[in-house]
């Protein structure tokens, strides 16, 4: 084992996306809300100038049921992390780390969602002041 798995020190609300549809609260799971390396990547939309995003990772036990896009779904994910802090986030990818090993687990790139961001289905969403 090259690696320890990672402490689950938060817990997630897992929701069926889009937003607009945060009704359909899947699940609670225990979490860690980290940001690498301290090496940011980045995502920019070219429709909208200036428009970039942080990415930050989710981390979960593995197993834990989280979707994005290529799961031939209408809308990846959203997630709330920590649970009940306003802190929202919507899922880019997923894949496993240490896939057959004892210590794997299962990891998500999030982009923060925000009605700042232009989409539609976010009206009225924002970010606590000051951000939990």
């Amino acid at each position: 084992m090259a690696f320890a798995v990672p402490e689950f020190n938060l817990t997630c609300a897992i929701y069926t996306g889009p937003f607009d549809t945060k009704g359909l609260h899947r699940l609670i799971s225990p979490c860690n809300l980290a940001m690498g390396k301290r090496i940011q990547h980045y995502f920019h939309d070219p429709n909208q100038p200036g428009f970039g995003l942080g990415v930050a990772n989710l981390l979960l036990p593995a197993g834990t049921d989280i979707r994005d896009i290529s799961q031939n779904i209408a809308s990846p994910d959203i997630v709330e992390v920590p649970t009940s802090s306003g802190r929202w986030y919507v899922v880019d990818t997923v894949d496993d780390v240490g896939k057959g090993f004892s210590n794997e687990y299962r990891f998500a790139a999030l982009s923060k969602l925000s009605s700042n961001y232009g989409v539609a289905a976010t009206t009225g969403l924002f970010w606590p002041i000051p951000m939990p």
